[in-house]
């Protein structure tokens, strides 16, 4: 194993660490956890970097020649990007998307040579279930958000046009409606990016390739991109009521058109 895979792999379990630690607050644990989040990241910058110098070294060149270098470099100066603005601004919110980003276009762009997570098919088995448990969990919360949304577009058509039918008043009211599709999301969210991630590495375990990119993949990585955009808007930028019910709707459309997909 080189000094680049090795410490490839150091900085992918920094920027996951600093995912997973995201929604600790929102999740109802304690805020100050938030204050770990930028060191994280930053170790996994600081990881990344000596990475890409020590690929640089092996090579005997800059290494930007390719596609997969070009990103692999994008995908570190936007963390180094996020890092600044967020010791300038002191925008929390923008880890939310910044490291799951990162953490899918190293995951999914074949941008990480195999040897960094060494998946072979004897892992396949193990792999699946966890895979398939992530998926399901993950749906579960989404059809939840997305019922919560609907019902929101309902009721709150059913005030705007002033009906008095006893039906519309025994539903529940905006901000519960609101409050119960915004804590759905924050559950969904993390569980379908780690969904993405396992179903990556179950694919370097059967096709030797991190992401085919077949329409399947295609349309859950598009819904992810929905939703995510969805979470950092609701918890960045204050988004509440109609807005965020119909984008939550078009999200959890995309995600399940690809789990009914038939090839």
């Amino acid at each position: 194993m080189t000094w680049s895979v090795a410490l490839l792999r150091l900085a992918l379990m920094f920027y996951l660490l600093g995912f997973l630690m995201t929604f600790v607050p929102a999740l109802g644990g304690p805020r100050r956890t938030l204050r770990v989040i930028p060191w994280l990241a930053g170790a996994g910058a600081l990881a990344h970097t000596a990475a890409l110098v020590a690929l640089g070294f092996a090579l005997h060149r800059c290494p930007i020649n390719s596609l997969p270098e070009i990103l692999s470099l994008m995908a570190w100066a936007a963390v180094l990007v996020y890092l600044v603005t967020f010791w300038r601004a002191g925008l929390e919110v923008l880890h939310i998307i910044i490291l799951p980003l990162v953490l899918v276009i190293l995951m999914v762009s074949g941008l990480l040579p195999k040897e960094t997570i060494p998946v072979g098919p004897a892992m396949s088995p193990a792999l699946k279930p966890l895979h398939f448990t992530v998926i399901v969990l993950a749906m579960a919360a989404l059809t939840i958000t997305f019922a919560a949304s609907l019902i929101y577009l309902v009721v709150d058509r059913a005030l705007k046009s002033k009906r008095q039918a006893r039906f519309f008043l025994r539903l529940p009211s905006l901000e519960t409606c609101d409050s119960v599709g915004q804590i759905s999301l924050l559950w969904a969210f993390p569980l379908m990016t780690l969904g993405i991630i396992t179903g990556a590495l179950l694919s370097v375990a059967i096709h030797n390739t991190f992401w085919t990119w077949q329409r399947q993949e295609t349309l859950a990585v598009l819904g992810w991109c929905i939703l995510g955009i969805v979470v950092v808007a609701r918890l960045g930028w204050g988004w509440r009521g109609r807005r965020a019910a119909l984008v939550t709707i078009l999200g959890f459309a995309a995600v399940m058109l690809r789990m009914l997909w038939i090839p």
